[in-house]
């Protein structure tokens, strides 16, 4: 190991959740390696911080990001999976390039990623792996302002709160109106 600092991969790391993270990450003062399509862009690379451009759906990005973390700083302690892509439009409308991305991305850009991760944690008997899955709290709908379970009958509810609207679901107790959407606290 080349030093006793702990190092983090974050994918999805160019805005939003996954900028933040890498931020609070080299707060906490480990080292990371951020990968998305164009983070050279949007951060700036530090003796702390490595940046990996390419699709994460791609098993290159994954390799190249997984052998920068080793290169770099000997290690990975912890593999944030941030990237994620959504598409807004009717499934009707959907074309075999969009699910192809949405598979590549969501699915396999997970799987690559965390496949690496995991052997070179397994080497060192530790390390974890955290997967953000809020591609609905950041994204606008056009016609859904809000979402969320309903309190009293735990079925998923939209803005418009006609039952005809609803969709039956299990009942998560902490999983409530989403903070992110128009201001619900999660109960």
């Amino acid at each position: 190991m080349a030093n006793a600092q702990k190092t983090a991969i974050i994918t999805g790391a160019s805005g939003g959740i996954g900028a933040g993270l890498v931020e609070a990450f080299l707060e906490k003062g480990y080292n990371v390696v951020a990968t998305s399509l164009n983070v050279t862009q949007s951060l700036t690379a530090s003796p702390n911080l490595v940046l990996v451009d390419g699709d994460i759906g791609k098993q290159e990005t994954a390799a190249k990001a997984v052998e920068a973390a080793i290169k770099h700083f000997g290690t990975i302690d912890a593999l944030v999976n941030n990237a994620g892509i959504l598409r807004t439009k009717p499934f009707t409308d959907f074309t075999t390039e969009d699910f192809n991305a949405l598979v590549s991305t969501n699915l396999l850009g997970f799987f690559y990623i965390t496949q690496l991760t995991v052997k070179q944690m397994l080497k060192k008997k530790s390390g974890n792996v955290v997967s953000i899955t809020a591609a609905l709290a950041d994204q606008a709908h056009p016609r859904r302002k809000c979402f969320g379970f309903d309190d009293d009958e735990g079925r998923l509810e939209y803005a418009d709160p006609e039952p005809r609207n609803r969709v039956r679901k299990r009942r998560y107790p902490l999983q409530r109106r989403s903070p992110w959407c128009c201001g619900h606290a999660i109960a």
